[in-house]
């Protein structure tokens, strides 16, 4: 798709491609992961369902999926603060946490889930994001909030589609698209 609104970033093949070969480095890093304990994987919702249900499909390690819902976006922009609307209650104490996400940009959603999920005695936290934006990271969160599993890094640019979206639009796209609303005009 390209009609002026869209232009294509990442193919659905470029992307189903990178989180078969993520899927392989996260049971390499928790092999031996014992079947009573298994891995927790936090999906955020809405964006990292499509995400995390193919991350979760290609892990060879025993595991068990919960969801986080925090809201940290409104358009394009960061809206604030994130606020935990599913998820914070989670008992992570002596479980090896996995926070699946869409895109890390900011790094303040992530550090704050973290913080959050650290402070309730998780024996570990990393992240594993499709995109990461790292120019967009606050200064002060660089050093903290580095994802652990990176599908793509990408400049800093709005993107939809496999499950990321513009005000709930565009999730369903099957590619990953830079998305410009300058064009979006109604006739």
């Amino acid at each position: 798709m390209n009609n002026g609104r869209f232009t294509l970033l990442k193919t659905n093949e470029e992307v189903k491609k990178r989180i078969t070969e993520l899927a392989a480095e996260i049971s390499r890093d928790y092999a031996g992961t014992p079947e009573d304990n298994p891995l927790l994987v936090l999906c955020t919702l809405r964006g990292a369902i499509f995400f995390s249900a193919d991350l979760i499909r290609g892990l060879t390690v025993p595991c068990e999926i919960n969801f986080l819902k925090v809201q940290s976006y409104q358009g394009t922009r960061p809206a604030g603060s994130p606020i935990f609307e599913l998820g914070e209650r989670i008992d992570v104490r002596g479980r090896d946490v996995l926070i699946v996400e869409d895109i890390v940009d900011t790094g303040q959603t992530m550090d704050t889930v973290m913080q959050n999920f650290s402070d309730k005695g998780a024996n570990s936290i990393r992240i594993a994001t499709m995109l990461d934006k790292p120019s967009r990271r606050y200064e002060h969160l660089k050093e903290t909030v580095v994802p652990d599993y990176i599908g793509f890094e990408i400049p800093d640019l709005f993107v939809v589609g496999w499950g990321l979206d513009y005000n709930e639009d565009y999730r369903m796209l099957p590619d990953i698209m830079v998305y410009h609303p300058e064009e979006d005009t109604e006739s």
